[in-house]
This record gives C-alpha cells, sequence and structure tokens, in this order.
C-alpha cells in the first residue's frame, strides 16, 4: 500500500481535507484494491456522491428514452411518447444541473488540480450521454407522419412489422449499455480494478449495439422500396442517432479507464 498511499495524497487536495498551508496526511484516501474506501476527505465524498447521482439520473434518462421508442415503434402510441418526452427532458435539465455542481465544486478545491481537468471532463462526457438521448429523442418525436406510415406498413408486410420491433430491441441494449456505465462510475469509490472491468463491458455491450444499428439499416435499404423516400432518410437518422446514445456512453467508459490509468501509475 506504500505507492497506493502516495497517489492517494495526492488525489485528495488540502482544500478537500479540510487542510490549507499546514495540510498532513492521514493515511490513504484511494486504494487500489477491494475493501476499503476509494475516495477520502470531506469536499471529494461531496463531489463524489454528486458524480454518482447525475449517472443515476443519466441512466433514467435513457430508461425513459426506451419508454418512448416502445411507445412510438410498439404502441403506436404517438401522445404518450411526446408525455413521455417531456420527462426525459426534465431528467436531462436535472442532469446537467448536477454536471454544473460537480464542476463547481472542482473550483472550491476538490481533488487536485492535476486531477480536476480528467474530472471536469468526466462529468462533461456523462452529460453528453443524456443530451444525445435527448436529441435522439426529438428527432423522433417530430416524424408524426411516419409513425403513421409504419403502423399502415407494418400491418401489410410481415418482414417490415419484425424489423420496426427492433428499435426496442435496439433501446433496451443501450439502456443495459449505459446501466453498466452508471456502474462503473459508482464503482470508482470503491474499486478501481472493478470500475475499469465494468467500462470495458461498456464497450462490448456499445459494440453490440453497433451490430444492431448495422443489422437495421441494411435491412432497410434493402426494403427502401416500400417506403416513401423522405421516410428511408428519416428511419435511418433515427437508427444513427439511437446509436450515438451508446457511442457517447463507450466514450464516458474509456474516460473512466484513462482516469483509472493515470490514478494507478
Amino acid at each position: 500500500m506504500g505507492g497506493g498511499s502516495a497517489r492517494s495524497a495526492a488525489l485528495r487536495s488540502p482544500a478537500g481535507s479540510g487542510g490549507g498551508a499546514g495540510y498532513k496526511r492521514r493515511g490513504p484516501d484511494l486504494c487500489w484494491s477491494s475493501g476499503d474506501p476509494v475516495i477520502g476527505g470531506k469536499l471529494e465524498r461531496k463531489a463524489f456522491e454528486i458524480l454518482k447521482g447525475n449517472s443515476a439520473t443519466v441512466l433514467e434518462v435513457v430508461k425513459k428514452f426506451e419508454e418512448v421508442v416502445r411507445a412510438y415503434f410498439k404502441e403506436w402510441d404517438l401522445e404518450k411518447a411526446e408525455k413521455l418526452g417531456r420527462e426525459l427532458s426534465a431528467l436531462e435539465t436535472k442532469a446537467d444541473r448536477g454536471r454544473r455542481d460537480f464542476v463547481a465544486l472542482l473550483g472550491k478545491g476538490a481533488f487536485l488540480p492535476a486531477f480536476r481537468g480528467d474530472l471536469a471532463w468526466l462529468a462533461e462526457r456523462l452529460d453528453r450521454v443524456a443530451d444525445t438521448a435527448e436529441g435522439a429523442m426529438r428527432t423522433m418525436l417530430l416524424r408524426e407522419s411516419l409513425i403513421k406510415e409504419l403502423k399502415t406498413l407494418s400491418k401489410r408486410n410481415r418482414k417490415i412489422a419484425e424489423w420496426k420491433d427492433k428499435f426496442v430491441t435496439m433501446a433496451r441494449l443501450i439502456t443495459q449499455t449505459v446501466e453498466m456505465l452508471s456502474n462503473s462510475v459508482r464503482a470508482l469509490e470503491r474499486n478501481v480494478d472493478e470500475a475499469t472491468r465494468m467500462a470495458r463491458i461498456v464497450d462490448d455491450l456499445e459494440h453490440e449495439v453497433d451490430l444492431v444499428e448495422q443489422s437495421m439499416v441494411e435491412e432497410l435499404y434493402e426494403m427502401e422500396r416500400l417506403f416513401r423516400p423522405l421516410s428511408v432518410i428519416q428511419l435511418a437518422e433515427i437508427i444513427r442517432r439511437m446509436g450515438n446514445i451508446a457511442d457517447r456512453a463507450e466514450d464516458m467508459s474509456d474516460s473512466i479507464i484513462i482516469l483509472a490509468l493515470t490514478l494507478t501509475t
């Protein structure tokens, strides 16, 4: 634990420890084995509680997005989808507020300057997951005529009916990806190795989303003669924006892995 203790003391700022100029190390603030607390220092713990809460809010945003997708592509209920969309936007606003609160604590001295940039970037990338989900939702709900066309075509064509169900499958997989990301953020408080392991699972899940996205686009263009030309473009755009949510989650997981490497070297 000798090397770990030195790194731990480097992470916690004197301000966060209540030390100031006469700051003295009072034992490790981080540890690199399971069972011990990872985050120490009053200000640091407060900041990390905000970050954990924000990861939970971002997960709520993505879960709400999955509900929007289900209402739109499974239940053909645009009014319900729009109501869920408003709830999603409220959650995204909450997530954005949490990011600002976290960054404000960094500005007040939580953690040493060498780590604040990485942590601020971590919070920014987490917020982008929620932003991207909201953007995908808005793109979808603007296409009122699309839901009517899909509903009609699904009744006539079994292949289209089966294909449009993949939107729900993809949304569910995106939720699983972001849920693992949230778990990784929470694990940072306990064990960096565990957080890294979960972050790598996020990468694997994002790859699964990519495969579904690619398959859906290929099938869409195989069936494009059945749709209005504009509908093909709009559907491809919705699929791409959904895939972007998982992409942003992967970006965040990469930041966690990089932060872990920084802390352990």
